[in-house]
């Protein structure tokens, strides 16, 4: 790998991070797609992290708004980071600190899908509407939550 080669890999990563925050494990396997060398990766991690423009604790905070955000539950939440390089002990741990309300997030988020629709429901459309919710990542008990009340705000 010439210096040109790892000046464009360097601009392209800085490029990246321009626009949002990533993982390592997101950057090297961006990398690893531009057939960068494992050495290279592990010195330009290291570059950006002494640098502060990679922080694992800012990044699992951005992980953690944009999952909430997207009206997502405590198992898909934990799921997709597992599939993004999040350390689980510093997610958990965050989720602590927020005090995260997941019933109030599974009826923001079950009144999102379902607000213009009616709540008289035959156990067709329950079954369908609860299948639903469990894909966001929600509990049976945060599910059976969200359907009474908007049942109830009728």
């Amino acid at each position: 790998m010439d210096d040109s080669e790892k000046q464009k890999l360097k601009n392209y990563v800085l490029w990246l991070l321009g626009r949002q925050e990533y993982s390592k494990k997101e950057l090297t396997q961006k990398l690893k797609a531009k057939q960068a060398d494992e050495s290279f990766i592990e010195d330009l991690l290291q570059w950006l992290e002494s640098l502060g423009y990679i922080d694992d604790n800012r990044y699992c905070e951005s992980f953690l708004r944009r999952q909430i955000n997207k009206g997502l539950g405590l198992k898909r939440v934990l799921a997709e980071a597992g599939n993004k390089g999040v350390d689980r002990a510093l997610l958990m741990q965050l989720i602590e600190t927020q005090e995260i309300d997941w019933f109030e997030l599974s009826l923001a988020t079950y009144n999102r899908k379902y607000a213009s629709t009616p709540n008289k429901l035959d156990y067709k459309d329950k079954a369908k509407r609860v299948r639903y919710m469990m894909y966001r990542g929600f509990s049976y008990e945060e599910i059976d939550f969200a359907m009474q009340a908007a049942t109830m705000g009728e």
